[in-house]
């Protein structure tokens, strides 16, 4: 195939009429609350999930953490061969003392439950689903955070939420512009990293910082490894010029307050989006030479199609959430439900 990725592993190739199209199994986790508020004594749940942008239901581990960020959260609580058709774990273990006989897996989600809440567990936890299987790539690893606020015990709310711009495709040598935003309090500090790197989801690539200095130390910007040069910020959101086939992959915006303020984890939030790159050459192997008047499947990207208008070409994106549809009788594109495989996960009869 032309089109580069981060890695190719776990990459479903079908036909839609005469194209191929490629779907990743990209993870995107989703939480229904970003602070949950709870009493001493009581129970809590955290409430989390996922999905798979192929609509597969593949076997998940999911790894619930508590702490400073995805660099720094450290591992509470694991549950591995979860799918959603079973809606259980193969195996669960609670791996911080801290938590033991206290920890478990919601009956329908991977939500974590708090059986009997404690005055030291008002903390940011982190949500962290997994694709199993060898050699997976980040784009299979995606985690969000939920603060924990305890009445009546160490109470702290959330201070900020991270928002970044949906998964997106650049094109090799091209400029491309990754958006991020924080609301609320102490967004004082921004770092934007690659990965994860390792097997044990711990381990990214820096790309760019930006720290607050106190007085005499001005701000600090930095930008790292291959990055240098390359990489700037435009206010929160990351600038990278000349793309390369290696910048594919999943980055990470990460707020957080400024050293000096001494806060805590409750003022970090980070969130992440995909970046695929394909060469000049992809992006116009599609022609509607030839072609009548209508609606053609992008063959790399499932939320994309092309226009034919005369023989003139028109790259089109689907809304958000949706795929495109080939065929259907009003709609450009829908939700994957209703859409066939490869980009879908309706079953014909």
């Amino acid at each position: 195939m032309m089109k580069f990725l981060a890695t190719l592993c776990f990459v479903y190739v079908g036909l839609i009429g005469n194209a191929v199209a490629i779907v990743e199994q990209e993870v995107d986790v989703t939480l229904t609350f970003e602070e949950v508020t709870a009493y001493l004594g009581n129970s809590a749940t955290l409430e989390c999930d996922y999905t798979i942008s192929s609509g597969q239901d593949l076997p998940v581990t999911v790894t619930w953490k508590q702490g400073d960020g995805p660099r720094y959260a450290e591992e509470i609580f694991t549950c591995t061969g979860y799918t959603k058709e079973d809606k259980s774990c193969v195996n669960a273990q609670v791996t911080k003392i801290e938590y033991l006989n206290r920890l478990q897996i919601a009956n329908s989600s991977p939500s974590l439950v708090f059986t009997k809440v404690e005055g030291e567990d008002n903390h940011n936890y982190w949500c962290q689903v997994a694709i199993e299987g060898s050699n997976m790539g980040e784009e299979q690893v995606d985690m969000k955070s939920v603060v924990l606020r305890v009445r009546g015990g160490h109470e702290s709310p959330k201070l900020h939420s991270v928002t970044i711009e949906a998964n997106s495709v650049g094109e090799e040598g091209a400029d491309i512009q990754l958006d991020c935003d924080c609301t609320g309090s102490h967004c004082d500090d921004v770092a934007w990293f690659k990965g994860p790197t390792n097997d044990q989801h711990t381990e990214y690539d820096m790309v760019y910082t930006r720290t607050s200095g106190s007085r005499p130390t001005p701000t600090q910007y930095v930008p790292y490894g291959d990055w240098k040069g390359r990489a700037s910020l435009s206010g929160n959101s990351l600038v990278i010029t000349g793309l390369k086939a290696s910048d594919a992959g999943r980055y990470w915006c990460e707020m957080r307050n400024a050293a000096m303020y001494g806060i805590g984890e409750v003022a970090t939030d980070a969130k992440s989006t995909v970046v695929e790159i394909i060469s000049e050459n992809d992006r116009n192997v599609f022609t509607c030479e030839g072609k009548a008047d209508g609606l053609y499947a992008d063959p790399y990207q499932c939320n994309m199609y092309y226009e034919c208008v005369m023989y003139v070409k028109y790259h089109r994106p689907c809304p958000t959430g949706t795929v495109f549809a080939p065929g259907h009788p009003l709609y450009a594109c829908e939700h994957p439900v209703n859409v066939p495989a490869p980009c879908g996960t309706l079953k014909n009869n």
